[in-house]
């Protein structure tokens, strides 16, 4: 073996080419080692990818459980709702006036809007005169009329709702134009 042959230390620790042991066991040695190190990270690297996979599949889960439940807290609110008219329903219509029947229904219509609002969903019933918006009515028909220039609620024909400010039905409305 030649000078040339021999790496020279240049005052770094350098083991792999010491003196006193076989530079190619040394090589191989540290190959050995770089070689488990690799297949450590590769393991780890596999856990890490499928505890990600199984994080993604736990939260699509969880997300499908929500929607599937979401509106559970609305439906048991309105269940009293449904018993207050199975119960007026099962009333004997012999026994009945129009009148009492018609206070009892106004009374399980107050406590149906009451459990709406309660979930945030509020009626849209725009007032004969209010503007016409696009974003929350629905014109369903058009009355010629001189009273506005510009389109203008003349009659509320069926309300709409909104929930948390969105709107879930447009109100249906008459609206004014020209003659």
């Amino acid at each position: 073996m030649s000078d040339n042959d021999i790496p020279r230390s240049n005052g770094e620790d350098n083991q792999s080419f010491s003196p006193d042991g076989n530079p190619v066991d040394l090589l191989e040695t540290d190959l050995r080692k770089l070689q488990i190190e690799r297949d450590t990270l590769f393991e780890q690297l596999a856990r890490v990818q499928a505890d990600f996979r199984n994080a993604q599949k736990r939260l699509e889960a969880d997300k499908q459980q929500a929607i599937q439940f979401a509106n559970s807290k609305l439906i048991t609110s309105l269940l009293p709702v449904i018993d207050n008219f199975e119960r007026a329903l099962a009333a004997d219509p012999a026994k009945s006036d129009v009148g009492t029947l018609l206070k009892g229904l106004q009374i399980v219509y107050d406590q149906l809007m009451t459990q709406l609002r309660q979930q945030n969903i509020e009626p849209i019933a725009p007032e004969p005169g209010t503007p016409f918006d696009p974003n929350q009515h629905q014109a369903i028909l058009q009355q010629p009329t001189d009273q506005f220039d510009q389109p203008t609620v003349t009659q509320l024909l069926q309300k709409g709702y909104s929930l948390h400010g969105r709107v879930l039905r447009p109100a249906q409305v008459a609206v004014s134009k020209l003659p």
